[in-house]
């Protein structure tokens, strides 16, 4: 099973201050403190754990656990009531972050929330940074994401 897990914190007391308002980790196996999942990709958890009912987008939570995979054998291990978003990979953008649209896959409620959402505001094109694909061989085509609030 290739799953990989990550502790982020809002607002990190390390990340520099134009992270402000970010989930940042650390990544001890990369030599990381405080990189950041950047704003495009913190506003597309917290809309995620908004439509699962678990914050809202004003109230984030200050620590949360992110498990990712690209295996589709080990995506699997998440039940249908977690809060799992699938990344599609969408491009490669000018300012060396790789494009993925975000579509929340379930539960189910937060599913239909979310795509409501993005029938009004467009699909949610989510920057990851090139830190993150460093967990897989190659920028992978489609991954999923579980999110947990510790």
């Amino acid at each position: 099973m290739t799953l990989h897990s990550l502790i982020a914190t809002y607002n990190h007391p390390e990340a520099s201050k134009a992270y402000e308002g970010c989930y940042s980790y650390d990544d001890s196996l990369f030599g990381l403190v405080a990189e950041p999942l950047v704003h495009d990709a913190t506003h597309a958890i917290l809309c995620a754990m908004a439509a699962a009912g678990l914050c809202t987008t004003s109230t984030p939570p200050p620590t949360i656990k992110l498990d990712f995979t690209s295996n589709t054998f080990s995506v699997r291990e998440f039940s249908d009531d977690d809060l799992v978003i699938e990344l599609t990979y969408d491009s490669y953008s000018d300012d060396d972050f790789n494009m993925y649209t975000s579509t929340v896959v379930s539960p189910d409620t937060a599913a239909l929330d979310s795509q409501i959402a993005d029938d009004f505001n467009g699909l949610t094109s989510v920057p990851l940074c090139n830190h993150l694909m460093d967990y897989f061989i190659a920028p992978p085509k489609t991954f999923w994401v579980k999110l947990s609030i510790l």
